[in-house]
């Protein structure tokens, strides 16, 4: 995904004016090139490139001193300005704000969480300059057009209330008083006084706007913003408290593996030319396949006239041109838009009003001369009881379909059919072909009914009707070198092949388990429920139903019969792939299950098992602060009047509420905080230090210290009565349990 960020603004230059005149608003303008505007240090100067700031011409009719300014030595300023913003903030941003390394195998696709981009898609503040509604155009150099009317006049209604665009807008503003004109009214209506003094609270000045309101105290995280030193200095300078954080998580190896993507066999990718030509994409299931008229064989897509038909039929359906359609199999294809917005707005509107469509199922008797059968065929009509005059045959049925599915419909459970026909197994059932199906029924009779009776042609066709699957799909990314200081981050550009929704796992649960196994041809009434119980027995602990499973599902939220299992323990994949070898029987359907491989991490190695611990050792290294400290300092400070069960509490409390003490202390290596201490040593040096300076604190009779003695004057005696009373009240305080 590719994600470009404008987080920060600017004010236009171009439009403050000279010594005597120029634009009389402060108009917020889109970042432009660091090339074509004032550079972040000369602003916070008072510099300008008309004016000479509060000093000189000042903004819009004359700053607080006099006129003139003009430019001067100020261009040799700015050119140096960004030239240090080229070459010397460049390393130190990248170093701050540059993503964690990109670890992708040489196939190349990293997930949505790969890069971790500032600022993600379903951010608010996120900007897709290809889809932007204010980008009028790309020039041949790749640089962006604004519509800089329409992008002013919105950050204009973001950034400001009414009231201060009032202002700001206003055509009558008389300009500041001549610096020799004593008997001019110094609190002139101007703009510097409306605008740059607004938080000034003067009450002999009516003209003057009232304070705003100040900002809380509350410690809030940094917004998200860009990555350079200007962006960074909006999100401070637009920060609603007082106090920010900022935080940047260290990261083993082992947390930044990828997942290889699984793609189905029969998928087609597009070509390089139809990735290229798009921005948005969508993947589309579920079609109705051309097949041959003599042989019922689904038509090959090496045909280009097979090809183009089911292009024309996507296109007519979502209402796209059919060189817009890229064809994957005879049942799915690619759809390519002009933006991502778009494709975003064809599947949300197929989500609302689901596309539906009818397969041509059928039933007739199974009639294939011997010579003309697969060695699959034989077996399965020497197994019937009656021969092939048993075998019913089943076409036109959906690829997709499963046996559960067509049992299920075609003789509903706890009906009379069922008590006919049925009942039926996994053995009774033999796919023939993508859209072909024979059912053993057990006897010619009961084929001979099954022909005849309205209710299963009527449950057939019931099965023939299936909606048609829509999923997002994105072009990969692959590793594109490293970057940085050092060259210690990795960067990447977008591949040239296609993904959907399903070919990796999530991220975040693919990274919280050891392994993970994908499942294919699921029936769709398979809940995380029964997966969990499936793979149960292979799990030395409880499976967690939620999360070490998922279902795949379109943008209807139906299952597109792709699961993900994940298994946290080393060992315990191997024995389900050994026990199955690549098939199982989930849900009364015959499923295929894959293991998820890791890409291959381009800097470090994967740990093993994380290191297990019994609950009696993380209680002890919990509560237990004592064998930290000596024994005779918690005696010491007993008798002076604290109790261990305040520092208990203390302590306690520090290891819950405080992550640098607690999980980022007690960190595997390459996680830790501070990697040159070993684990649980930072709250080790805490506890100590913390009993040292309580004990310097403590005041007794034979050492009240500097600061007990301080509240007496030098030539009066010091009264240690005091601590008589204080021990007394403590004897009192124990005396009644308190």
């Amino acid at each position: 995904m590719s994600t470009r960020v404008v987080g920060d603004l600017v004010f236009s230059s171009e439009d403050q004016g000279g010594g005597g005149g120029g634009s009389r608003s402060r108009v917020p303008m889109m970042r432009r090139p660091i090339s074509e505007r004032m550079s972040p240090r000369m602003s916070y100067l008072g510099g300008g490139r008309d004016g000479g700031g509060r000093s000189g011409g000042g903004r819009g009719g004359g700053g607080r001193g006099g006129g003139g300014g003009g430019r001067r030595n100020l261009e040799w300023d700015i050119d140096d300005a960004d030239e240090l913003a080229a070459a010397e903030l460049k390393s130190a941003l990248e170093n701050r704000f540059a993503p964690n390394v990109d670890n992708q195998d040489n196939d190349g696709y990293d997930s949505d969480a790969d890069l971790e981009p500032l600022i993600t898609p379903d951010h608010p503040d996120y900007m897709d300059l290809d889809n932007h509604e204010h980008v009028l155009r790309k020039t041949d150099d790749g640089e962006f057009v604004f519509d800089d009317e329409a992008q002013e006049e919105q950050l204009l209604q973001q950034m400001f209330s009414p009231e201060d665009i009032a202002i700001m807008k206003r055509e009558d503003i008389r300009g500041a008083p001549p610096s020799n004109d004593l008997d001019e009214d110094p609190y002139a209506n101007t703009l510097e006084y409306e605008w740059y003094f607004n938080d000034i609270c003067d009450v002999d000045n009516l003209q003057l706007l009232k304070p705003s309101t100040p900002k809380s105290d509350a410690v809030l995280p940094l917004k998200p913003h860009g990555p350079e030193l200007d962006d960074w200095l909006m999100a401070v300078s637009s920060h609603p408290s007082k106090y920010m954080t900022m935080e940047r998580n260290v990261k083993h190896p082992d947390s930044l593996r990828e997942p290889r993507p699984i793609f189905p066999r029969d998928r087609k990718l597009p070509n390089e030319e139809f990735v290229n030509k798009y921005k948005g994409f969508l993947f589309v299931s579920g079609l109705v396949p051309d097949v041959e008229e003599g042989t019922g064989e689904v038509k090959s897509l090496d045909v280009p006239a097979n090809v183009e038909s089911v292009a024309q039929r996507v296109a007519k359906l979502f209402g796209v041109r059919s060189h817009d359609v890229s064809p994957a199999s005879p049942t799915s294809a690619f759809i390519g838009f002009a933006t991502k917005n778009e494709a975003k707005d064809a599947m949300v509107q197929k989500a609302r009003h689901p596309l539906r469509v009818e397969h041509p199922v059928a039933l007739k008797k199974y009639d294939v001369d011997e010579e003309n059968m697969s060695e699959e065929e034989k077996v399965f009509i020497a197994a019937s009881k009656a021969g092939k005059d048993s075998v019913v045959m089943v076409t036109g049925l959906p690829i997709e379909l499963t046996s559960t599915e067509l049992f299920e419909t075609m003789f509903p459970p706890g009906t009379k059919l069922e008590a006919m026909f049925g009942p039926l197994s996994k053995d009774d059932y033999l796919r023939v072909s993508p859209t072909t199906a024979l059912i053993n029924l057990s006897s010619a009779d009961l084929v001979s009914n099954a022909l005849k009776s309205k209710a299963i042609l009527g449950n057939a066709k019931v099965a023939g009707q299936r909606p048609i699957q829509v999923l997002r799909a994105k072009r990969e990314r692959v590793f594109d070198g490293w970057t940085g200081p050092g060259r210690r981050f990795g960067q990447s550009k977008l591949g040239e092949r296609l993904l959907v929704t399903g070919d990796v796992p999530p991220n975040e649960m693919y990274l919280s388990h050891n392994d993970m196994i994908h499942i294919s041809g699921l029936p769709p009434n398979v809940t995380l429920t029964d997966l969990a119980t499936f793979f149960q027995p292979f799990s030395a602990d409880s499976r967690d139903v939620f999360g070490s499973g998922h279902i795949v599902r379109c943008s209807q939220g139906i299952p597109t019969g792709s699961a993900y299992v994940g298994f946290e323990l080393p060992g315990e994949i191997k024995d389900v792939v050994e026990l199955y070898k690549g098939k199982a029987i989930i849900g009364g359907a015959e499923v295929t299950i894959r293991p998820v491989k890791d890409k291959l991490l381009r800097r470090g190695v994967r740990e093993g098992a994380r290191p297990a611990r019994s609950l009696e050792i993380l209680e002890n290294d919990l509560y237990n602060w004592e064998r930290h400290v000596d024994p005779k300092d918690i005696e010491e400070l007993e008798k002076l009047g604290i109790e261990k069960s305040v520092l208990d509490e203390i302590f306690v409390t520090l290891r819950h509420s405080n992550r640098t003490f607690g999980a980022m202390d007690q960190a595997m290596s390459g996680e830790r905080l501070y990697q040159e201490k070993r684990r649980g040593a930072h709250y080790k040096i805490l506890v100590r230090k913390y009993l040292k300076i309580l004990k310097s604190c403590v005041a007794t009779k034979e050492d009240p210290g500097l600061l007990y003695e301080a509240m007496f004057p030098p030539d009066q005696d010091v009264d240690l009565g005091l601590f008589d009373i204080e021990e007394n009240r403590i004897k009192e305080l124990r005396r009644k349990g308190v």
